[in-house]
């Protein structure tokens, strides 16, 4: 596929939603079973349900997007762009079970609490640490515009 001049770098492309099945905004859940395994199931942030755009934000109610930075050319060692995949991944609580939670010293589960959502990852250019930070504030503007409060898993140091 030939790119327009003037058109945006294909790596941060947005897939055109009007070529995808007609949805209702809000939150998808993207899982088939109630509790998935962690190394199970399509990833997302704790088995959380996926919002792709604004629309879906405001339309679900959210209140914490959880969006991946994965970026790993600010620093000399390469693989922390990485993160975001594997902490959605990640092993440290057999089941991805938000609900089941809770934080020790208040013993308040945050899950019960807020409507908390994965938003994927920020576009980023292997090329240019300038370009994906470009791109990474965008998409943490984009939530916060929503009214939701963002979170990044970050890849390397630069994100900070």
């Amino acid at each position: 596929m030939e790119r327009d001049e003037g058109s945006p770098p294909g790596w941060r492309d947005r897939v055109d939603p009007s070529r995808s099945p007609r949805r209702e905004p809000g939150p998808i859940n993207v899982q088939r079973y109630r509790q998935v395994p962690a190394y199970a199931g399509i990833a997302t942030f704790l088995g959380l349900p996926l919002c792709l755009t604004p629309e879906d934000l405001r339309a679900g109610g959210v209140e914490v997007a959880v969006v991946g930075a994965p970026v790993d050319m600010g620093t000399g060692h390469r693989g922390a762009a990485f993160g975001p995949r594997a902490i959605r991944s990640s092993e440290w609580i057999m089941a991805h079970t938000p609900s089941a939670l809770m934080e020790s010293d208040t013993r308040i589960n945050p899950f019960n609490e807020l409507t908390v959502v994965d938003y994927g990852d920020a576009a980023v250019d292997a090329m240019s640490v300038d370009a994906s930070m470009e791109s990474v504030r965008g998409v943490v503007r984009e939530i916060a515009e929503t009214g939701a409060v963002p979170v990044v898993l970050g890849g390397d140091h630069s994100i900070l």
